[in-house]
């Protein structure tokens, strides 16, 4: 297998072809459909791989079978379809072509039903025209009621209600809200809702792993199958096919990737895909492992896929570009010279005076407005500091509704409800606006009285009015809704997940203001959440322009209400609804380094996508960071419970977050230093030309997530009692000892960059029995590391 772009060697980190061929016992299929040994001798691997069909077979499971798939194509239409037995050999297609196909298998883990293949298709014949090669994994006695996942694209199989809508997609016309609004989702792939039959067509470059998967209530059966990115004819396709009524479905893995549709921005647009020419000797591989196992619940399902998301293809954690303390230098730079407007006194979302529209101007909340102050105060200068108090001070004293909730939408002068590129007709605020300022607002109460700053006591007043806004509305409908009439505080559309944060925030209120009111229906309403959503399997409604389509901003806003629940209770159930949260959180964050094209942006700065994060089933994309969060409470809650994939979740997202930032010495297309656009483009939703590309401008969101994780998280997190180092910088950390005195530690800064180091230290006592924050000079120690050197530390 080679790289789609370079024609280098690829050879996968972890199991398939690269690890089998180093170990011994290797069963191939060859020719004649008997099994050839290699070194060491077949006949035990053949023993274990027939205990393992034995084991599956006492499965209560699905009939499944798979054959070898063999399409013709007209354009990127199927001209001709066929399937093969799963048998090695030699055989002719439906076009009178010759075919040597040959399956390489290995047990992985017979009891967890874990088994990789490595497939290939040799051409016999003379020539093959427009051809595309795989496997199809087919499925009787089917249920409709079967969760099917792609992680960032499909959960339970997309069967919502939808609306057929220009972006940005919304309920415009009054007549259509609804209290009781299903998930409804923009044009995108779906096995539909209401139709017997229901068909997607993805590439990996479509899934944040590329991992197809489904849990079967009826059968107590999980299936998923990962396959590598793709191979010398590029990205794989991944397919499902649904038919309802003969309780029939297929998952199919093809190579090259044809769709008659690409999904893009607002709906399909017909594909550019084009199946291979192949000549006489050409050979085509697909790599992928199976994972069949019984499942009580979807959240074993999901379990299982937290476990295996990151062990097929390649990811790297051994790249450097900038430490953190100087993207807080250039990010800072940007935000005093460009963001400040001392003519409203109001950090904006760009550069003042270069955008009319209100939506680029400020808002409350999601994109980063009531957020932005935040950063400021926790590591800005006077200057800074001055400016945030400045700004909450016209949040406070200018934007607060008869209702008690905020006008979300403004030009600093004027301020009105909400909207996109203009303000909402009658009414409407989002309700994720105004629960990140009920939870932020409070957070950045905390840190003034740690600068030992004086909180007015109207904005104490003012805030409390937001949290009793909140308390009727939970205390009146049960939910806390998606958009609300910011003057009446009533409901305008209902359902969805939009308010997952105001649990957090309500909980903060209740000892913010002493109310156990704001408790209770913290309480309830986190509860309702987790049995209504979490539960099965997403989240919904976080973006405020995806109508109520799943979405990771929701699932890391209630991972951070769970998380501070637990905080202000000590009530470890908390800790276990972000345990059944964690792996849907983790759905959203890609698991490996994509291979960019070489004309691309990404590729030309050597970007590492793990880490990054899809916003929603809508939008199609990964981003630089969590909108608009910085991951501490991931942190918090691996400090609770040691779970490693926790930590692993947050190192991902955190490191690869500097590589996105434009700086002098290393541009970024046109941006600034400071900069960072949202789009980092694994799929070709904006065209094939912008798959690692159109990186448009800078992205508020993106400046606003990044300051907050470069100012919440340390550099490198120490527990000394474990020898447990994680290095969330762009440095690296080496343990030189450890005794009962302390440890010995050496840091390296291989960037070009003089680095300021915070490294927090603890014991996994201390992490269990105490609260964190990154302000304590017990557990911080604050190091100076010059570029491309090291320093060692005793701590």
């Amino acid at each position: 297998m080679t790289d789609r772009y370079s024609g280098t060697p690829f050879v996968p980190t972890t199991g398939l072809r690269g690890r089998q061929q180093a170990r011994k016992g290797i069963a191939n299929e060859n020719g004649n459909g008997r099994r050839s040994p290699s070194k060491g001798g077949a006949k035990p691997r053949m023993r274990l791989v027939m205990a393992l069909l034995a084991v599956l077979t006492c499965l209560p499971a699905l009939a499944q079978q798979k054959h070898f798939a063999i399409n013709y194509y007209s354009g990127n239409k199927i001209d001709a379809s066929q399937s093969l037995p799963w048998q090695g050999g030699t055989a002719t297609d439906a076009r009178s072509n010759e075919w040597r196909i040959e399956v390489d298998s290995t047990v992985v883990d017979k009891w967890q039903g874990i088994v990789d293949y490595v497939v290939r298709y040799t051409l016999l014949s003379p020539a093959a025209r427009q051809v595309s090669l795989g496997v199809n994994f087919d499925f009787d006695g089917w249920s409709a009621q079967n969760f099917v996942f792609v992680p960032a694209i499909v959960y339970d199989g997309n069967r919502f209600d939808r609306k057929v809508i220009n972006y940005p997609p919304y309920w415009y016309d009054p007549e259509e809200w609804r209290i009781d609004m299903p998930t409804t989702t923009p044009l995108i792939p779906s096995l539909e809702k209401y139709e017997s039959r229901g068909r997607i067509e993805l590439t990996t470059g479509n899934a944040a792993t590329p991992l197809m998967a489904f849990y079967s209530p009826g059968k107590s059966l999980s299936w998923m199958v990962q396959c590598l990115q793709g191979n010398r004819l590029g990205d794989f396709g991944l397919f499902i096919d649904e038919d309802k009524q003969q309780r029939q479905a297929r998952f199919a893995i093809m190579s090259p990737a044809v769709r008659e549709k690409r999904a893009t921005g607002s709906g399909f647009a017909d594909s550019d895909d084009r199946a291979a020419d192949l000549k006489a000797g050409d050979t085509v591989e697909l790599s992928f492992r199976v994972y069949s196992r019984r499942a009580r619940s979807l959240q074993e399902m999901y379990g299982s896929f937290l476990r295996h998301r990151k062990e097929l293809n390649p990811h790297t954690e051994d790249y450097a570009v900038m430490p953190f303390s100087e993207v807080w230098r250039v990010m800072d730079a940007l935000f005093q010279k460009d963001r400040w407007s001392e003519s409203i006194d109001m950090y904006c979302l760009t550069k003042p005076g270069t955008y009319a529209g209100w939506n680029q101007i400020w808002q409350l909340g999601w994109v980063g407005g009531g957020q932005a102050t935040l950063p400021m105060l926790l590591q800005g200068d006077a200057t800074a500091i001055d400016r945030a108090m400045r700004n909450l001070g016209v949040i406070f004293g200018k934007t607060q509704a008869p209702s008690g909730f905020y006008y979300a939408y403004g030009n600093g002068r004027e301020f009105k409800s909400f909207g996109y590129g203009e303000a909402f007709k009658h009414n409407e605020t989002f309700v994720r606006s105004q629960g990140d300022f009920l939870y932020m607002a409070q957070r950045q109460f905390a840190r003034l009285k740690e600068l030992h700053r004086d909180i007015p006591s109207a904005w104490l007043t003012s805030l409390r009015r937001e949290a009793d806004a909140f308390c009727n509305l939970w205390e009146r409908y049960g939910q806390v809704g998606q958009f609300v009439d910011v003057e009446t505080g009533d409901i305008c559309i209902g359902g969805s997940t939009a308010g997952a944060i105001v649990p957090a925030g309500l909980a903060l209120a209740s000892q913010t203001f002493g109310e156990s009111r704001y408790l209770r229906a913290a309480e309830g309403l986190a509860a309702k959440f987790y049995d209504d959503y979490v539960l099965k399997g997403y989240t919904t409604g976080g973006p405020g322009e995806i109508l109520s389509s799943p979405d990771s901003e929701s699932a890391f806003a209630l991972f951070e209400s769970f998380v501070t629940l637990y905080e202000v209770t000590g009530q470890g159930k908390w800790l276990d609804c972000a345990k059944d949260l964690l792996p849907i959180c983790a759905s959203w964050v890609v698991s490996y380094d994509f291979r960019f094209p070489e004309h691309s942006a990404m590729h030309r700065i050597d970007a590492h996508s793990t880490g990054s994060v899809w916003a929603s089933v809508a939008n199609k994309h990964s981003a630089p960071a969590i909108c608009t969060w910085s991951g501490e409470s991931l942190l918090k809650y691996y400090r609770a419970t040691a779970d490693p994939y926790a930590l692993s979740l947050l190192k991902d997202i955190a490191h690869g977050v500097p590589q996105y930032i434009s700086h002098s010495d290393r541009p970024i297309g046109n941006m600034e230093p400071g900069g960072a656009c949202e789009r980092v483009n694994l799929s070709d939703w904006e065209g094939k030309q912008n798959v690692g590309g159109n990186l448009f401008a800078s992205c508020a969101w993106v400046e606003v997530a990044t300051m907050l994780t470069v100012t919440q998280l340390p550099s490198i997190y120490l527990q000394r009692d474990k020898g447990i180092v994680e290095v969330f910088d762009h440095l690296k950390a080496e343990l030189l000892s450890r005794d009962g005195r302390g440890v010995e530690l050496r840091v390296s800064n291989p960037t070009r960059y003089n680095a300021e180091v915070k490294i927090y230290v603890e014991t996994s006592k201390d992490a269990r029995r105490s609260l964190y924050t990154l302000n304590n000079p017990d557990k911080v120690k604050v190091i100076k590391v010059k570029a491309n050197s090291s320093e060692t530390v005793r701590l």
